[in-house]
């Protein structure tokens, strides 16, 4: 019993992590999005 909870406790670790990068990709890609933007509107 005790293993089966260790491994579900690393799933959800697993998952939250895979849930966190994939919110900072997108956060990173759509920044440079937003200052490539930003600078042709300068030029």
């Amino acid at each position: 019993m005790k293993h089966i909870l260790f491994d579900l406790f690393l799933v959800s670790l697993g998952s939250g992590i895979g849930v966190v990068t994939m919110c900072l990709v997108r956060a990173g890609s759509q920044f440079d999005r937003d200052m490539e933007t930003w600078k042709r509107g300068e030029k």
